[in-house]
């Protein structure tokens, strides 16, 4: 029997600081608990990367795409 989860819930980052725990805290509160939560960020300059490493949450996967084509 599988036991991963059958939703998984993306949210791409980029500086979100401002904005990033009440989107983070709204996802992890749904009444919903068995997904896959992947934040992206995409390069953040900001607090972002810091920010998202804060939660130890089991259900968060986090993946940093350090490459910025400036």
């Amino acid at each position: 029997m599988n036991k991963q989860p059958a939703i998984t819930v993306f949210m791409p980052v980029y500086n979100a600081e401002l904005y990033l725990r009440d989107a983070i805290e709204s996802v992890l509160a749904q009444s919903y608990k068995k997904f896959i939560f992947m934040i992206i960020n995409d390069g953040s300059t900001d607090q972002s990367e810091t920010i998202i490493l804060e939660y130890k949450d089991e259900r968060i996967q986090y993946i940093s795409n350090e490459f910025r084509n400036c």
